[in-house]
């Protein structure tokens, strides 16, 4: 049997559980894979408990997490709830999970490395600035990404390269790697990844000619 993946892109501020477990349960795989590391994926599973890892005092990182938060609630929803399912669905499934992310400490460590002292300040601003977006907002950019699929990725790429590079591009090959190693035991494999990975990992899945079906975050919202 080939291999068959499928890419599910998510928005980790959106109610999107039923959806998810909805996907698993007609798509039936023989493996789940997050965007994920083990230590966010213990965080989802043990919320609540104090974490102690010096990743949380990173300023870009402390002000990722809450502005995700923050927008979450907008929309009355917990942050990264679509993934928590993801794997409670799984263990009760008795599916394989994989945490196919790289880890956050590495991936900020090196946007550190890789951004100028005014690059900084500059996201810095903006994560601060995205903490006060109105709903209203967010929806309207979710309806460009609806309309154009790489509008976020061209916008990112423009204003910070290195953040795009880091966050997204180096991610991708990361993950599609780990999938690849993970596609030796497994057959078909449901993939669940923020909506911004979804192009690049396509495209470097189909390079590799591995069969890919694409599920887009607006055909979970519609």
């Amino acid at each position: 049997m080939a291999n068959e993946v499928i890419l599910v892109g998510v928005g980790h501020v959106f109610r999107l559980s039923k959806k998810i477990e909805e996907i698993i349960s007609i798509e039936e795989p023989d493996a789940i894979a997050l965007e994920l590391d083990a230590f966010r994926a213990h965080a989802l599973l043990n919320r609540g408990e104090k974490q102690k890892r010096g990743i949380q005092k990173d300023p870009l990182y402390f002000l990722l997490a809450v502005s995700q938060n923050i927008i979450a609630k907008k929309f009355n929803v917990v942050a990264g709830n679509e993934m928590l399912t993801a794997i409670k669905y799984a263990m009760k499934k008795r599916i394989p999970i994989y945490y196919i992310d790289m880890d956050a400490r590495k991936v900020m460590e090196n946007l550190r490395r890789a951004l100028s002292f005014k690059k900084k300040l500059s996201l810095l601003c903006s994560l601060l600035l995205s903490i006060f977006i109105k709903k209203k907002d967010v929806e309207n950019e979710i309806k460009k990404i609806e309309t154009e699929g790489e509008y976020f990725l061209k916008a990112l790429e423009k204003e910070y390269p290195e953040v795009k590079n880091i966050l997204i591009d180096k991610r991708n090959e990361f993950m599609v790697e780990k999938l690849r190693e993970i596609m030796k035991n497994h057959d078909k494999i449901v993939v669940i990844v923020g909506e911004g990975h979804i192009y690049g990992m396509q495209t470097l899945l189909n390079d590799a000619n591995i069969l890919v079906k694409t599920i887009h975050l607006k055909d979970l919202l519609n």
